[in-house]
């Protein structure tokens, strides 16, 4: 027998009675927990006690992430691990996705406050990245910082690598972090910048995010621990998102270290929005419809002669309105 479709109406009434349960969580047999990780059809959900219980998941309630507030109920409460099934989920602040294969949505993670975009010295820094990283961000909205890593390995040749990160960004209003897990410089300004929200670090493989975390939570191997006892899969490596809370406060993903990173379907004014010290120029160009390239009159290209914008974010800007127009077609 073929199975049964929902109408939008039927989902949009699940939906509304999902997020009713978890709003009103009048079922004293229903709990409200955050969701740590998860490996392919299981859930790992920290309570308030910060204990990690293993859930399976309700069907209709479609893909839940990293970060996610869900309500759930025991299975078993005195199996061990403790068992469980998420019923709800909260309707979120935010949702970070990116491309992924064939140009399909791919969830990250949920409920971010913090984006912390991690480069570092070697592998190169890629400015491109940093940016897509950055308008992704600036849509959700969350707020950017970038962290230069690895920063034990400055020498005379990468030097202007710093210097030209540090110049570009923290001219339009962006922090940027110098950072070592080797020497532990920068570690105490990255924990500051993290108190009391929900961050998120992303970044190329290579970057250092994990000898980040193992700098910033002591206890890391203990955590790490407890989630692979939970979730029965042997030793957690970061092959998908990761919630920790931090000791200092607040909550710290690492996600998976990426060949590459592009934002999933922004349009022309959502790219533009995220280019924080672009977006000013917005409606001032002669032609309402101008691909501010090499129409006369871009106001962008103006202002780039004039010396107000750094030519490294308007290439940038351009590639991203050139690589959103062809994943339309």
């Amino acid at each position: 027998m073929a199975k049964r479709r929902l109408t939008d109406r039927q989902k949009r009434q699940i939906s509304a009675k999902q997020h009713q349960i978890i709003d009103t969580q009048t079922d004293t047999d229903t709990y409200q927990g955050t969701v740590v990780t998860h490996h392919g059809k299981e859930l790992i959900v920290s309570n308030a006690n910060q204990d990690t219980i293993n859930c399976q998941l309700r069907q209709n309630l479609g893909t839940i992430v990293c970060g996610d507030r869900v309500a759930f109920q025991f299975i078993d409460r005195h199996s061990a691990p403790k068992t469980a099934v998420v019923v709800a989920l909260a309707k979120r602040i935010n949702l970070l996705q990116k491309a992924g294969f064939a140009g399909k949505a791919k969830a990250v993670a949920a409920n971010i406050d913090r984006v912390i975009v991690v480069c570092s010295l070697v592998p190169n820094p890629s400015s491109y990245l940093i940016d897509r990283y950055l308008v992704a961000a600036e849509n959700l909205p969350a707020r950017p910082v970038i962290v230069i890593n690895k920063i034990d390995l400055l020498d005379d040749e990468n030097e202007h690598v710093v210097d030209d990160i540090n110049s570009i960004y923290t001219s339009i209003g962006y922090r940027v972090l110098e950072t070592s897990a080797i020497r532990i410089t920068g570690i105490d300004e990255l924990q500051s910048v993290l108190i009391g929200s929900t961050s998120i670090l992303v970044g190329l493989s290579g970057v250092g995010k994990s000898s980040l975390v193992n700098d910033l939570i002591p206890d890391i191997d203990i955590r790490i621990g407890e989630i692979s006892q939970a979730s029965k899969e042997g030793k957690h490596t970061t092959t998908v998102s990761t919630l920790y809370s931090l000791p200092t406060g607040g909550n710290l993903i690492d996600s998976p270290g990426v060949r590459d990173f592009t934002p999933l379907n922004l349009d022309k004014q959502q790219i533009l929005n995220g280019f924080v010290e672009l977006k000013s120029y917005r409606g001032q160009c002669k032609f309402t419809n101008c691909s501010h390239t090499n129409e006369p009159a871009c106001a962008i290209a103006q202002a780039l002669e004039n010396g107000e914008v750094a030519q490294q974010r308007v290439n940038s800007f351009r590639k991203m309105l050139a690589d959103a127009s062809n994943q339309q077609y």
